[in-house]
């Protein structure tokens, strides 16, 4: 049996609902997601030093700065902020020559 064309004309006006209610949505999770600048595995070079102590690498330094906006916010982090409040850390600032993160 052969459909109608208002089957298919239905069928068709329900796929572009469907397709615009899916742009909406990603849309909108785009939005909500956070600055892609802000994240904290780019600064696994700096993993290191922070726990070890020894030599820091000019890549963690480059991403301290790339991602000094964020540090507040993984100091605020029960999962970052002990790493970023270490003393391995401040020795680390002070060798990147960047400021420690003040955050209130």
């Amino acid at each position: 049996m052969k459909p109608s064309s208002s089957s298919v004309s239905a069928a068709v006006v329900v796929a572009l609902v469907v397709v615009a209610a899916a742009s909406v949505a990603v849309v909108e999770v785009a939005e909500a997601a956070p600055s892609p600048l802000c994240n904290p595995t780019l600064l696994t070079p700096c993993a290191g030093p922070v726990l070890f102590g020894g030599p820091v690498p000019a890549v963690c330094c480059a991403q301290l700065r790339a991602q000094a906006s964020c540090l507040c916010s993984y100091a605020r982090s029960p999962n970052y902020g002990a790493y970023i409040r270490s003393p391995n850390a401040a020795r680390l600032f002070a060798v990147c020559r960047l400021p420690m993160p003040r955050c209130s």
